[in-house]
């Protein structure tokens, strides 16, 4: 058998922010462990495929954060988060679509009111952006 590691205090439970890796002190809406400065920018979790092809949620427990999946079931942090960072990867070499260039629109004329000094905005009937 091999030697019993001491318990240290303050090093069992240490949640982690899963956008920047900070320590989590706080909740956010959704109900996951996050730093206070994710918690205040309201940032949402991107969305996790797993291997079998359906969607991850992430849930937060009685020991800490998992991912819950339809087929699989419950699978560890650790794995999904190896799972995002995968996809997070695979997207990152996907070569860029080229942008097509438009044609160009008429322009809308902006002014100023001589006698209020107000912001005036002319829009012909041409401006398809403006007429549903």
């Amino acid at each position: 058998m091999g030697r019993r590691i001491p318990k240290r205090y303050g090093k069992s439970g240490n949640a982690t922010c899963p956008f920047c890796g900070a320590m989590a002190i706080a909740k956010n809406e959704d109900g996951l462990s996050v730093c206070i400065a994710h918690k205040l920018s309201k940032q949402k979790f991107d969305e996790v495929k797993c291997d079998c092809g359906s969607w991850l949620e992430i849930r937060d427990g009685k020991f800490g954060m998992y991912f819950n999946c339809l087929n699989c079931g419950n699978i560890n942090y650790e794995k999904g988060m190896a799972m995002k960072d995968k996809q997070d990867a695979a997207k990152a070499k996907e070569p860029k679509k080229k942008q097509v260039k438009l044609p160009a629109r008429k322009k809308i004329y902006e002014r100023r009111s001589q006698y209020t000094g107000k912001q005036e905005i002319v829009i012909s009937s041409r401006d398809f952006e403006w007429f549903d």
